[in-house]
């Protein structure tokens, strides 16, 4: 993809991937930040380790399907894991797809996500994000779901501590997911940043204290462990356009009462 060279239009701007320099992958060479899963993965490889969420979201694992479609990818994925991993399908059931999604959920997240934008504005906030993620739940399914959002306003250890305890949490709970919304560049140290994103939380190392991330940027990142501390600073990391990141959660809750 080409890098932008108009500093605004990267500040209205979710998602966009930047041009490449010769540069190490995922940061300084003596000491990146975020570690590939390729490379890394005896987490996954230990006796009895479940981490359902791994699984569930590996399994629908896909692409943003633009430079700007990270929260369309991030949702497809979550929707697909809470809905379609455990219900008996037949082969006329489809997966949701980014395509479908933006077309069935009502608003402006199509626009948002189109190449042309909306009012010179492209992908979505955090409250954005909450929002067009409960229509994709509601107009997928008849279950009950709790859609919890959480801005990271500060990066200190009082929000540490909160954040590791959501994390840990989450790794032990086959039935919720995490989506984040944090500043990329801060964890893959790509220049040109900053550059807010949105992508699923694959699993939670809580004795290293690392968070897999699993990036629906697939054209430049594969999934990457990255430290919980980065992580809530590339998520309070504030900018003009998106204000201040965050996660969302997303449990199953039942089913609905039918009228």
């Amino acid at each position: 993809m080409k890098a932008w060279s108009w500093p605004l239009a990267l500040a209205l701007s979710l998602c966009w991937t930047p041009a490449r320099a010769a540069d190490p992958k995922y940061g300084p060479a003596d000491k990146p930040i975020a570690a590939p899963l390729a490379k890394d993965n005896a987490y996954f490889r230990a006796a009895g380790r479940r981490a359902p969420d791994f699984w569930r979201l590996n399994s629908f694992y896909v692409p943003q399907i633009n430079g700007y479609s990270c929260s369309a990818a991030a949702v497809a994925m979550v929707l697909n894991a809470m809905l379609n991993v455990d219900r008996p399908r037949g082969d006329q059931d489809q997966n949701i797809t980014q395509e479908e999604l933006l077309k069935n959920v009502k608003g402006d997240w199509q626009a948002l996500l189109s190449p042309s934008g909306l009012d010179g504005r492209h992908g979505l906030t955090l409250a954005q994000l909450e929002a067009f993620l409960k229509a994709g739940l509601a107009t997928y399914s008849k279950s009950e779901f709790l859609v919890e959002r959480h801005e990271a306003a500060a990066s200190g250890d009082r929000e540490l501590k909160e954040l590791r305890r959501a994390l840990s949490e989450n790794e032990k709970n086959p039935d919720d997911l995490i989506v984040v919304h944090f500043a990329q560049d801060d964890l893959t140290r790509a220049k040109g940043g900053p550059f807010p994103h949105i992508s699923p939380i694959g699993a939670y190392d809580a004795a290293r204290k690392r968070v897999l991330i699993f990036d629906v940027d697939r054209e430049w990142y594969e999934p990457y462990w990255v430290p919980d501390e980065a992580l809530l600073k590339a998520m309070a990391h504030e900018t003009t356009a998106f204000g201040r990141g965050g996660y969302i959660r997303v449990s199953k809750l039942g089913i609905l009462n039918a009228p």
